[in-house]
């Protein structure tokens, strides 16, 4: 049978480059003998189709389907997999059973230590759906060693294949992931891309937190319009300063979250033979680190108008560009009118608005 290689995840491990990666390079992996997909966005590689499929069709629909992409090899990338067939009972092994009827199907888990990966997926979860605080953040579970063992209970433990996110790198995330789907290329006719979904400084994903979030957003992950757009256009603003520092969390907390898994982390680490490197690293809890400054008024403000400058200056739809501006607003006010009860002072973010229609307001 043909080898299939899911790669699910963990999340923030560089998944979202890998996958545009796959796509960009699509042709050159077909000639090495591995199909890609199927359901990935055909431009961004994105998972989201993979699993909507799953949830639509049925495991054993999706892996049929599988079965008919060309190719000695398959690899299919749904970071999403990983958290489903953790959480959900029954998920993991509808998963193999369906995938083992047409594959020999292995998993490829990237792991990134404990620290690292909470403050980056709480910065990706800010942008869109969460609202609170990193220390308000419980969705993700961080036990690297029992998510392993569960899958390994599953697909066995030959066929879970560990790769390390290492913080600081370097990071040879597409040479591991061939690695573990036994596919090896020439590295000088790939196609290179940027990094993908980096977090912003750590007061701009303070301020996304501080954010109140649509309904709709706490039950669909996959980008709210309006949150989405804020968070692009505050990832190329000065309006929110960046004070320097990298963690939300103090080295205190970092040092007692990883302490709570180094066990379980150095375990998996030496059953697999992995170097380890910085993976096995402890915090320094008494490193020097100051916590985040409160985002001003002025910040609010600032953001404010210039995502509203943003909604107009494309002018090609302006019915879109108002309705993107007034759901804006309705997230950003709430912001203003907490900031001004703690005796802030918002000034009209309207004059933006007007001035990017080259008009003045009354």
């Amino acid at each position: 049978m043909r080898r299939l290689t899911l790669h699910v995840g963990l999340h923030k491990t560089g998944t979202s480059f890998l996958q545009r990666l796959l796509v960009e390079n699509r042709g050159l992996f077909a000639e090495a003998g591995l199909g890609f997909g199927p359901f990935q966005n055909p431009v961004t590689g994105s998972h989201h189709p993979i699993l909507a499929a799953i949830e639509r069709e049925g495991p054993e629909a999706v892996f049929a389907r599988a079965a008919g992409i060309p190719g000695a090899r398959l690899l299919i990338s749904a970071e999403g997999l990983s958290g489903a067939m953790h959480e959900r009972p029954g998920y993991l092994a509808a998963i193999h059973a369906a995938a083992a009827r047409h594959f020999e199907p292995h998993l490829v888990v990237f792991l990134r230590r404990q620290d690292f990966l909470k403050e980056s997926v709480y910065a990706e979860a800010a942008k869109t759906w969460l609202d609170g605080g990193i220390h308000d953040d419980h969705h993700y579970d961080f036990d690297h060693a029992a998510r392993l063992a569960q899958f390994e209970a599953v697909f066995g433990p030959a066929r879970v294949h560990v790769a390390l996110y290492r913080d600081p790198g370097p990071n040879d995330l597409i040479g591991d992931l061939l690695a573990a789907a036994g596919t090896p290329i020439d590295r000088a006719r790939l196609k290179e891309v940027a990094p993908l979904n980096v977090s912003m400084p750590r007061r701009k994903t303070l301020f996304l937190g501080q954010m109140p979030k649509p309904r709709e957003a706490a039950d669909d992950q996959d980008a709210p319009a309006a949150p989405h757009f804020i968070a692009r256009v505050l990832a190329g603003s000065a309006a929110v300063a960046d004070d320097g520092e990298r963690f939300l969390m103090s080295p205190a907390e970092r040092y007692a979250l990883v302490a709570a898994h180094h066990a379980g982390n150095r375990a998996l680490v030496e059953a697999r033979g992995l170097d380890a490197g910085p993976f096995l690293g402890l915090p320094e809890p008494d490193a020097p680190w100051t916590p985040p400054a409160p985002i001003t008024a002025a910040e609010i403000a600032a953001v404010w108008r210039e995502c509203l400058a943003a909604c107009f200056r494309s002018r090609r739809n302006p019915v879109a560009a108002a309705r993107m501006a007034a759901q804006v607003s309705r997230l950003l006010r709430p912001m203003a009118r907490r900031d001004e009860a703690a005796g802030g002072r918002i000034e009209n973010p309207g004059r933006a608005l007007y001035e990017s229609l080259g008009r003045r307001p009354e």
